[in-house]
Order: structure tokens, then C-alpha cells, then sequence
């Protein structure tokens, strides 16, 4: 279904310099050859460097800078990391494989979010189970891992798989990319109604034709149209189209974008903008599909469980369980805490659901705030915590590589007790914006009548309040600065 017309708004991509970056078909090659550059200098220091976790560049920039700039980058912008993803750079070499091996067809059984919804709980469950945020060693295999994964299915299907129906990190970002500030739009649904080619869909093809007129010769850009997409996309062009099959005006969330860009650059008419919108927009209009829904869902009771690994709590919970159960297995004790958190806040999130007439479907966006809240706290906490130990670790490993650099001086280890009151507000604000998403939602559905209101927003506002209340119980306690210079 197309957007219908609206006032627009502020467009980003009309900013002077900024625009005119993110215009250019090379700008993500730009932002992922740095990024590429220093997952591979993780890898060699995560195989020869020191195995201790805070002076090692692998587990120091995968589970302190990575996950804390996400959080910020997507509260602040958007899913710029999406955008500047180096595990992209495998598409090249996935093209050439692909001349020698025919392209399949992605199981449609598998086109849905089920499947990275069980390798996200798998990954949350393998990070507490091999404690990855501590073996620079198994971080180094993890990314060599991701960028395996993204060559081999990108190979064998068609581009975009990867991301939208495989990768854990990719739709984690695009989950908690509901509540960012800035959206892809269409500038007029006019002009996308008569546009033939669905460039931002298909891609275009740009060619230079050498003609002969009177007065000398003269070249000219013709635009080709690609054939429409069916059920896979034509081959495309040399301005692709988008790789997870969204049409810009049927765009309602940010849901699988990665802020490419491609349709920006595809399309002839200028008329795809990125917009500035209110951060709740999508936690109050979007009815996700049930997959979805339930995704969003569960990655917010799973950020709690995560969470909660890390206090004091759960070590003497896990010793109450063990003797309970009668076994010393870890990863019993993980399946099952993790298991009965994540599956019990499923459970209750689907209770009120049912007792405010609706699905889960209905009401899962409003746990977007929320969502980004609890992640965005927790790992706010690793990053100040950490930040100061890039830098160092990236300089002894290029002298590892024998650059004769200059150690940098040692970095001070922050102070940890005056992060909770920047949680304490970020939960408080998640809280209010996840709180006026569930009131907004009643109130549409309750057609004015108080009585209905009252009913449908009092089952939501208790599971928010559950939610609210156990996150800043975990970020009051002691809280294990993983990968840090406080581990």
C-alpha cells in the first residue's frame, strides 16, 4: 500500500555537506573500509594478542564500542551501522562465485523472521555460555564467522538474504531502529505512483551514448529501465536497487532497512528523502506481522535476561537453581533461566494483549521505547566504562604488525557510580514514550469511550511498569564492566 501525501519534513539529506556525502555511490564504501580494516586488526589480535580481554582489540571493539555506539548512533540518527556494515564488502566476491554457482531460491517457509529469531537466542545464549565478552580468541572466530555467513548465503541467494532472514546484529538494529529519529520517505507518492520503473525497488542502469549531431560529437546519460523485480530482482544496475525489497512509498517503519541508501541514488527523480520524524511515530502507528511482533517482543525481555547476567543476583540465583534442580550443568541453568525470562515475559506480554482485546501484534510496537531503553542502558554502561581502551589496543597491535608507533599513554579507569542516574533517566524516558505509544493505541481502538480506554491501556501499562521497574532494579546493582578496564 502506498503512503498517501503528507507535509514533509525536515530532510536530511538536503543538509550542504551531509547530503551531499550520502548522495555519493561510493559514501558506504567510504564508511565500511574503515570499519573492515579494523575488524580484520581485531582478528589478528584476537588470534596473537594478549588473551585478557580489556587490551585486546577483538573482544575491546566488539563488546564495548560496537554495542555502545550502536545504541547511541540509532537513539541519536538512525541504523548507521547497518549502513556502514563491512560484512557488505563480501557482495563482490559473492558475485563472482555466483557466475559458477546458480542462484537459489530462498525456502519461502524460511522467509520470515523465525528463523534470526532463534540465532539471536541462540547467540544470546552461546555469549553467557562460552563468556565471548572475555575470549578475544573465540570473538576473533565469532567475526570471522559473521563475515563466512554473509558470503556463502549472499552467494547462493540472492543479496539481501543475509540480512533481512539470516543476520542476528542486523535485525536487532533494525528492532530497536523503530525508535530512532529519522525514517526513508517518499518526498511526493505522486511521483511514485506514475513511476514506471520502481527504480528504488529494481535499481537503474546508467549508460553513456556517443552521438553524432552537427557540430562535433557529444555525450549523453541515458536512464534504462530494469524489468520489474517478480519474484527476484533483474540484474542491476549500476545504481542497485534496495537488497531487502522495500518500496520507498510503502514505507511505514524502519523495519530490514539498513540505511543503504540505494534507493536515494536510484531513483531519477529525487524524490526519496530521509526524514526527520518523532521517535515514537513508529512505537504508535506500525502493526507489525506476528514474526515481527514477536521478535520485538522477545528481544525486550531478553535485553532484562542479559542484563540480569551480569549483577551479583544472578550468580546466587543460578547457585539456588542449581541445587534445586540437582545439577551443576551451566548450560542447563542458562536454558532454563533464560528460557523462563524470555518465555515468561512473552507470556505476559501476550496476557495483556488478550486482556486489552487485542493481539500481540496490536501492541508490540509500543515495547520499541522500552526495548531500545534497556539495551541503550545496559550498554551504556560497558562503553563508559570502556571507551578509553580502543585507542591503546589498536596501537600495540599495529606494532604487533611492526608499525613503529608510540604507545599511547595508559588510560584512566573511569568511575562506574554516576552511570546509574543517566539510566535512571533513560528508563524513565523509554518508560513515558513507550507509555503515550500504549495510550494512543487505545485510545484508537477504544473509539471514545473512557470505560474501553481504561480497560484496553491498564493491562499495557502493567506490563510497562514490570518492565520499568525490573530494568532499574538490575542497573542499581553492582554490574560486571565486561571487557573493560574494571573486569
Amino acid at each position: 500500500m502506498i503512503a498517501q501525501p503528507r507535509a514533509s519534513r525536515f530532510n536530511v539529506l538536503r543538509l550542504p555537506v551531509v547530503g551531499t556525502f550520502l548522495r555519493w555511490r561510493y559514501s558506504r564504501f567510504v564508511l565500511q573500509v574503515p570499519l573492515f580494516l579494523l575488524a580484520l586488526l581485531a582478528v589478528f589480535d584476537g588470534f596473537t594478542g594478549r588473551q585478557i580481554a580489556p587490551v585486546n582489540v577483538a573482544t575491546v571493539s566488539v563488546w564495548v564500542h560496537y554495542r555502545g555506539l550502536v545504541a547511541l548512533a540509532i537513539a541519536l540518527v538512525g541504523n548507521l551501522f547497518c549502513a556502514a556494515c563491512p560484512l557488505m564488502l563480501t557482495r563482490g566476491p559473492s558475485k563472482f562465485f555466483s557466475r559458477f554457482i546458480p542462484k537459489l531460491e530462498f525456502p519461502k517457509w524460511l522467509q520470515n523472521k523465525f528463523l534470526v529469531l532463534g540465532l539471536t537466542v541462540l547467540f544470546l545464549f552461546c555469549y553467557e555460555f562460552f563468556d565471548l565478552w572475555a575470549s578475544p580468541f573465540l570473538t576473533a572466530w565469532l567475526i570471522i564467522g559473521y563475515f563466512a555467513a554473509a558470503l556463502i548465503v549472499d552467494t547462493l541467494f540472492a543479496a539481501g538474504t543475509f540480512c533481512k532472514y539470516v543476520c542476528p546484529l542486523g535485525n536487532f538494529n533494525f528492532a530497536i531502529s523503530g525508535a530512532s529519529p529519522t525514517q526513508i520517505t517518499a518526498i511526493n507518492a505522486n511521483v511514485c505512483t506514475s513511476c514506471e520503473g520502481k527504480y528504488c525497488l529494481n535499481g537503474r542502469l546508467e549508460t553513456t551514448t556517443t552521438r553524432a549531431p552537427l557540430f562535433g560529437n557529444r555525450s549523453e546519460h541515458v536512464l534504462l529501465e530494469l524489468p520489474m523485480a517478480g519474484e527476484g530482482h533483474a540484474t542491476r544496475g549500476s545504481f542497485p536497487g534496495c537488497e531487502t525489497d522495500l518500496f520507498v512509498p510503502a514505507i511505514a517503519s524502519n523495519t530490514d532497512c539498513t540505511l543503504c541508501l540505494n534507493c536515494v541514488r536510484a531513483c531519477p527523480y529525487d524524490n526519496v528523502a530521509l526524514e526527520v520524524r518523532s521517535p515514537i511515530q513508529e512505537a504508535i502507528t506500525a502493526r507489525p506481522k506476528a514474526d515481527w511482533a514477536l521478535f520485538i517482543t522477545v528481544l525486550t525481555w531478553a535485553g532484562l535476561v542479559n542484563a540480569f547476567a551480569m549483577i551479583p543476583t544472578f550468580f546466587s540465583f543460578a547457585t539456588s537453581l542449581s541445587s534445586f534442580l540437582g545439577t551443576r550443568s551451566e548450560a542447563v541453568l542458562l536454558v532454563v533461566i533464560q528460557g523462563f525470562g524470555i518465555l515468561g515475559g512473552v507470556a505476559l506480554s501476550s496476557l495483556a494483549a488478550r486482556l486489552s482485546g487485542a493481539k500481540l501484534r496490536d501492541y508490540a510496537s509500543v515495547l520499541l521505547p522500552m526495548c531500545l531503553g534497556i539495551w541503550g542502558g545496559h550498554y551504556l554502561f560497558h562503553f563508559i566504562t570502556g571507551y578509553a581502551t580502543l585507542l591503546p589496543n589498536i596501537v600495540t597491535a599495529l606494532q604487533h604488525l611492526g608499525l613503529p608507533l608510540a604507545n599511547l599513554p595508559k588510560p584512566s579507569i573511569p568511575r562506574a557510580d554516576g552511570i546509574f542516574p543517566v539510566q535512571v533517566v533513560i528508563t524513565y524516558v523509554a518508560l513515558a514514550a513507550s507509555g503515550y505509544a500504549a495510550f494512543q493505541k487505545a485510545s484508537v481502538s477504544s473509539n471514545g469511550d473512557s470505560r474501553s480506554l481504561i480497560f484496553k491501556l491498564l493491562p499495557q501499562v502493567l506490563v510497562l511498569l514490570v518492565i520499568a521497574t525490573i530494568t532499574l532494579l538490575i542497573f542499581s546493582q553492582p554490574m560486571q564492566a565486561r571487557g573493560s578496564l574494571l573486569t
